[in-house]
């Protein structure tokens, strides 16, 4: 979203400012320069690029006020009103006005100094003794400047400046970027601050109280930046703060929640079950779902089912239509913190401090005081300000369950591998929870239980929400109307409500914690449940980090050991979520034609018509199955616009596309992994992963997640792992500590990691396939085993260079 165009009045979206006048007062009251070229800033006429601060002005409840902002979250523009603050991996664009025939000079775009980024502190920051009494909104602290070509570059894009980040910025900070008169347009001269700008930025005192407002919030940061840096105001055009959106508060409070279940008898503890069942091998559970030419070594590992009780914070669906979905997104259990410190003020003695009810007492007991249930907060948004999620319900959700079992069989091909023969440990088999990746299902997962045997591993598995066995069923009459899985992918990953899959990803997440706590209490001698791994595949990969980053944080001596989980090995995951979705060539042409498709644009109509007549022909092969119909469509539109030469309909799709991705990347953060790797990182968690980066001819990389994303250097595989603290292993590794790694396979699929098939649309033939099956399994195993010490690469035919 290169600028998000306010249709209300300054006075509206900047609320907590006073006054009934608009920031047109300032140009009518003051002398009005027009420079040629200019940034674009004019509140009143409802222009602010965006991300911007001016827009948590007035705030009730701590998110950010997007005028327009109703009851429906289905808007992604609007949905941003559910939010702490802003995305911190989402390249952002300042828009420049220019005379005819004026351009921006590209060259001063991407020059280091013309575009500068402070991290400062807030009014209103807790964290500072000397910034929590200072009003919000208000800049109060330097702390540092971001590296121009470390932390971000800048360049030009059209007649913006393009702020593309290296490095996520910190979840919950704040920063502001800095515009300088170095900016020039092509006509060689200096780029100049709005007229508007230039009249807030004075120091010169306006005349109304609105005016008087903005006026501080400019000064402040202009201040802070000058005292800080080697800058003047005078080399000043353009200033803007930005706070990261909160990303991770709301899982640790689940964490503590779980935690605070084995001693609070209210709270429901999470306990694994394995009842006594008849013995089943994998190998038989293959054969009964039809598969031959099965290895004998699933023969030889036990299959179990057992159940888990978990809290579900996501709401039931009240109809079986995708759009009855859309509100079924997490809520907060109690007022926001902001709204009732705002409430407090404003009733003084008549604020009732004892609990007025049961959860307005559990709310207060949960949070110190600062929250409450007073039927304050309607929206009831999950923020830093408001971090305990509603429990909807309780769900017994299936578990899967494998075991070394015939140790003869398994013995033996130890010994071909060069392996010594094992025996159950006292403690029992080491444990591995596997995640399975998204419209695939726990039984996937299998497919990794031989080679984990091999090496001694009991391992565990759930379905995702809303997959597998968790479809949801809205009448009870025994058929899923929902499941990704079986149906849908919008089951999960909803587009309709991004707000709905971005608590999709949390949820799972989630349900790992509760998964890991409740292993502790499946009575089962076989299992050791304090030596755990985790194995994630595709989806499972994404939201491994968000579970890691909790699971392994510090919480309480005598807990941690409970959450613990040693070791991770992730294949084909990925950070960024909307940024890769969009680039990826099984997902992105469905998700662009359907934000197309619902635009409500010119170009929208016509695609709908196209949908109806022109595309039939060369996509009939799809029209019992709307989602692939829907992208063949897509390419095939694009493609006749770009046979009839209509590059403004072209460039008008571009960017729309760009105005939902950077929406719906925000949207998401708070679930994407991007914003928990670096915690994973510090935590010392060794993590191996696995990516197919093609060769360079027939063998294509990765076609559902993308190794790298063009439109954004921190999206995609390889950046996600390098967040995690990853190096580059192209050769076996042999280490005295336990290390991360990350190899690229030159041959494979996407889910090579699972099944030795062929993939004929990612150009990876049958052979090639299996013998990267192979090498990917045996990494996966040995690497587990070793604690992240060793990691075996015998096959270095299957390895990028």
């Amino acid at each position: 979203m290169k600028k998000l165009l306010l249709p209300l009045a300054v006075a509206s979206a900047l609320a907590g400012c006073g006054g009934g006048e608009t920031l047109e007062d300032v140009k009518n009251e003051t002398p009005t320069v027009v420079p040629q070229s200019t940034v674009v800033f004019d509140p009143g006429a409802g222009e602010i690029s965006v991300p911007n601060d001016l827009l948590l002005s007035g705030t009730t409840d701590g998110t950010l006020n997007i005028p327009g902002e109703g009851d429906d979250y289905t808007n992604p523009q609007l949905a941003l009103g559910a939010l702490d603050g802003w995305s911190t991996q989402m390249p952002y664009a300042i828009d420049f006005d220019f005379s005819p025939g004026v351009s921006l000079d590209a060259t001063s775009a991407a020059t280091p100094g013309n575009v500068r980024i402070f991290e400062v502190v807030m009014g209103a920051d807790q964290s500072s003794q000397t910034c929590a009494q200072v009003p919000a909104g208000i800049a109060c602290e330097y702390v540092k400047e971001l590296n121009f070509g470390v932390d971000f570059i800048t360049q030009a894009s059209g007649n913006s400046v393009a702020v593309v980040p290296l490095k996520p910025f910190t979840q919950g900070r704040s920063y502001i970027t800095v515009l300088t008169n170095g900016l020039t347009d092509s006509a060689g001269n200096a780029i100049a601050p709005s007229s508007t700008y230039a009249s807030v930025s004075s120091e010169d005192p306006l005349v109304t109280e609105q005016q008087l407002s903005l006026q501080a919030v400019i000064n402040s940061y202009e201040d802070v930046i000058v005292g800080g840096s080697d800058l003047s105001k005078d080399d000043i055009i353009y200033s803007a703060a930005m706070t990261m959106q909160s990303a991770g508060e709301v899982l640790g409070t689940i964490k503590s929640l779980l935690a605070a279940s084995l001693t609070q008898d209210s709270l429901p503890k999470p306990e694994m079950m394995i009842p006594q069942q008849p013995a089943l091998t994998v190998g038989q559970v293959f054969a009964a779902q039809g598969m031959q030419d099965i290895n004998p070594a699933f023969n030889a590992v036990s299959y179990e089912k057992g159940s888990i009780v978990l809290p579900y914070y996501l709401k039931s669906p009240q109809g079986k239509e995708l759009s009855d979905l859309n509100n079924t997104y997490w809520q907060a259990n109690c007022d926001s913190a902001v709204t009732v410190l705002g409430y407090k003020e404003q009733a003084g003695e008549a604020f009732p401090e004892q609990p007025v009810s049961e959860n307005d007492a559990i709310c207060a007991a949960l949070s110190g005081g600062q929250l409450r249930d007073l039927s304050l907060d309607d929206k009831r948004h999950l923020t830093k300000y408001n971090t305990i999620p509603k429990v909807q319900s309780y769900r017994n959700i299936p578990v899967q369950v494998t075991k070394p079992a015939d140790l003869m069989t398994l013995n033996a091909i130890r010994s071909q591998l060069g392996l010594d023969a094992m025996s159950m440990p006292a403690a029992g088999w080491p444990v591995v929870i596997m995640q399975h990746g998204i419209t695939s299902r726990k039984e996937d997962m299998l497919a990794l239980t031989a080679a984990l045997s091999i090496q001694g591993f009991a391992t565990v598995a759930i379905d995702h929400p809303a997959h597998g066995e968790r479809g949801i069923d809205v009448d009870n009459d025994g058929t899923d109307d929902f499941n990704a899985t079986t149906g849908s992918v919008l089951a999960y990953m909803n587009l309709n409500s991004l707000l709905v899959a971005r608590d999709n990803l949390r949820q799972s997440a989630a349900d790992l914690l509760g998964l890991r706590l409740g292993l502790n209490f499946a009575n089962d001698p076989m299992l050791n449940t304090m030596d755990v791994g985790f194995v994630g595949h595709s989806l499972g990969a994404v939201v491994a980090p968000a579970f890691l980053s909790m699971t392994n944080a510090e919480l309480d001596p005598q807990v941690d050991p409970l959450f613990k989980v040693n070791t991770v090995a992730l294949g084909s995951g990925g950070g960024g979520i909307a940024n890769f979705l969009l680039a990826s060539d099984s997902f992105g042409p469905f998700i662009q034609g359907s934000v197309l498709a619902g635009a409500g644009t010119d170009e929208s109509a016509a695609f709908g018509a196209f949908l109806q007549e022109g595309a039939v022909s060369s996509c009939a092969q799809f029209l019992d199955n709307q989602e692939a119909y829907v992208g063949c469509g897509y390419q095939a539109f694009l493609a006749q616009l770009t046979a009839q030469g209509d590059t403004a309909s072209l460039a008008n799709i571009q960017g729309l596309l760009t105005q939902f991705t950077y929406a719906a990347q925000t949207l998401l953060d708070a679930g994407d992994p991007t914003n928990y790797a670096m915690r994973v990182n510090a935590q010392q968690t060794p993590v191996y992963t696995s990516v197919v980066v093609g060769d360079g001819m027939e063998n294509k990389p990765d076609t559902v997640i993308p190794p790298m994303v063009e439109s954004n250097p921190i999206a995609g595989t390889i950046p996600l792992a390098m967040m995690m603290g990853a190096d580059n292993a192209a050769q076996t590794q042999l280490a005295d500590s336990p290390q991360s790694y990350l190899v690229r396979f030159s041959k494979g699929h996407h889910g090579t990691l699972l099944t030795p098939a062929a993939n004929p649309q990612a150009g990876a033939s049958a052979a090639d396939s299996a013998a990267a099956n192979a090498e990917m399994q045996q990494q996966v195993a040995t690497y587990l085993k070793s604690k992240g010490t060793i990691l075996p690469i015998t096959n270095e035919d299957v390895i990028a260079q």
